[in-house]
């Protein structure tokens, strides 16, 4: 008897006497796995999934070469006669993932989001079902997961519980009740780094996608693990791997960039009395000594050193210091291969591709796109593959082949509007490529197109209360306005922007607000104004190292001379 294997969780598969199966199009492949869950389908119900747009006869006409490519692509025999329903037949045998997951095996047999990464064009009732289907399984192998959770506690197997906790923080990012359960059971097992480690990173999740801040329980039972850590600390003798990890993690916590859109120092403690951005390179300095003073270079001692390494270089290059930043970066990237450590390896070249930006060097940035995809192709995460081809259109904008420019930024806008179904924090990246669409529209001259692509990486900010990236969205459309003559509004843009850059503290990209900013008043004669603006903008472009930004500054200055 034929056998057909399906495997719809995760990435879809179909293999027909162990050999791979290719549809010949998206909708006959749809049609397939429809059947494959509902098992016995009305032609009339598969006609008005899938081709609600046409009339009858040219639905039936459609629904009977979709069946036939089925057959074609997999056997002949493959459905049941029937001219009413769409079933599989007795003569093969259907293996079918699916059929067999409930909550007692989720954990170990779901491989993925239901039929990830696939959709059909215009055809919304499917992609609704899917959606659907994806909730549906979803939320049975989370309850699996809680139920093995549960279960390690009752034991008081702790040391096991770490995967499962990764699981439903990261299917589940904002839900505080799950987070406090957490933070309560590594608290009992005297795990207080993991616990608080924990809340750090809800804290900054919260900050980064939401806005807010954690509810007031949380921040109690915080408070509380915190002081049972501190005694905790005092009652034993900690040796100096755990108090060079725990430092590393507080740093970390505490200190973030905003590296996934901009290179841009992050602020999300700023407003903190205890810390400030000289702690940071403080702390940086004895995380340093501390490191030399050991002798044991374990696989431990190694990924302390490659964390490190790779967050003083973000620092570094954040503050223009490129020098030792690009020295800590390399150190990182090398720790990274020797541990074969795929996602700092990742996140290394991602910050070189941001030096790369910061000092407008495309051949940086070919470089380590390229290693960057090459490193994807060995192992694929969605999210980061949108990430490299969103940073390879950009390339593209500066070496002016908008075509592919264009290509990739609309392939990476695709991946990140069918993941923001599922959770709002992709919005950023969707802005940050129609931030990148005006640039190209900007530096094409096509300033009214530049100006609302740029509005509208602005609206998909503020729809979604994300602050990111809208000092650098502000500042450019500010500039496409200065460029159409609407100096009025060209001056509220790029002064919101410049209340976002003091907000965050960040430099990147604030060289050439100050430079239309400039412009602006040297157009309403206002030039001791401008004259300050301009001298902010030279600060910043010099401590960039941008030739862009350097020569604008210089062109400014001689307007302002001869005037």
């Amino acid at each position: 008897m034929d056998i057909i294997s399906v495997k719809m969780l995760g990435n879809p598969t179909v293999m027909y006497n162990q050999n791979k199966v290719t549809f010949p199009y998206k909708k006959a492949e749809a049609l397939f796995y429809y059947v494959c869950l509902n098992k016995h389908v009305r032609r009339e119900e598969a006609m008005n999934i899938f081709w609600a747009d046409t009339d009858e006869a040219t639905g039936r006409k459609n629904l009977r070469d979709a069946i036939y490519k089925i057959k074609l692509s997999t056997c002949d025999t493959i459905f049941s006669p029937s001219k009413t329903y769409i079933e599989f037949s007795d003569n093969v045998n259907i293996e079918i993932d699916t059929d067999n997951l409930d909550v007692s095996n989720a954990r170990n047999l779901y491989t993925g989001d239901f039929l990830l990464n696939f959709s059909v064009k215009n055809c919304f009732d499917f992609e609704n079902w899917m959606i659907e289907k994806r909730n549906f399984y979803k939320d049975i192998y989370i309850q699996s997961v809680f139920e093995k959770v549960n279960e390690l506690v009752s034991i008081g197997d702790y040391v096991n519980i770490q995967k499962y906790s990764d699981i439903l923080i990261q299917n589940d990012p904002y839900n505080e009740k799950t987070l406090r359960y957490l933070m309560k059971i590594f608290a009992l097992s005297e795990d207080y780094n993991t616990s608080v480690k924990l809340y750090y990173d809800m804290c900054s999740v919260l900050k980064h996608d939401l806005g807010v801040e954690p509810e007031q329980k949380t921040k109690k039972m915080y408070k509380e693990i915190l002081e049972l850590k501190n005694t905790f600390n005092q009652d034993q003798q900690k040796n100096n791997f755990d108090e060079l990890k725990i430092k590393v993690e507080n740093l970390t916590g505490y200190y973030t960039m905003y590296h996934e859109t901009y290179p841009v120092l992050a602020t999300e403690f700023s407003n903190r009395d205890d810390f400030s951005v000289t702690d940071v390179e403080k702390e940086l300095s004895n995380i340093e000594k501390d490191l030399k003073n050991i002798d044991n270079l374990d696989t431990e001692y190694i990924k302390i050193k490659m964390e490190e390494s790779y967050l003083a270089g973000r620092y570094y290059i954040s503050k223009g210091n490129y020098n030792k930043g690009i020295e800590k970066i390399n150190i990182s990237i090398k720790l990274a291969e020797k541990l074969d450590n795929f996602i700092y390896l990742l996140n290394n070249y991602k910050q070189m591709i941001y030096y790369g930006i910061q000092v407008d060097n495309s051949e940086i940035m070919k470089e380590y796109i390229g290693r960057g995809m090459n490193l994807l192709e060995k192992r694929d995460i969605i999210e980061e593959r949108g990430i490299m081809l969103r940073l390879k259109g950009l390339y593209f904008i500066k070496t002016e082949n908008y075509k592919e420019a264009a290509s990739n930024l609309t392939e990476s806008i695709n991946i990140f509007s069918s993941l923001y179904m599922f959770n709002k924090k992709y919005s950023v990246n969707i802005s940050a490529c129609y931030n990148y669409l005006g640039q190209m529209n900007k530096d094409l001259g096509n300033f009214k197109e530049a100006f609302d692509f740029f509005m509208k990486a602005i609206n998909i900010c503020n729809e979604n209360s994300v602050l990111k990236g809208l000092e650098i969205f502000y500042s450019n459309a500010g500039q496409a306005l200065y460029h159409m003559g609407k100096y009025d509004e060209a001056k509220k843009h790029i002064n919101t922007s410049l209340e976002y850059f003091e907000r965050f503290n960040s430099i990147w990209g604030r060289d050439f607000a100050e430079c239309y900013a400039a412009l602006i008043e040297i157009k309403n004669e206002n030039l001791n104004i401008a004259q300050l603006h301009i001298k902010n903008a030279e600060e910043y472009a010099n401590k960039l190292n941008n030739p862009k930004s350097i020569d604008l500054t210089e062109k400014i200055k001689k307007i302002l001379e001869e005037k």
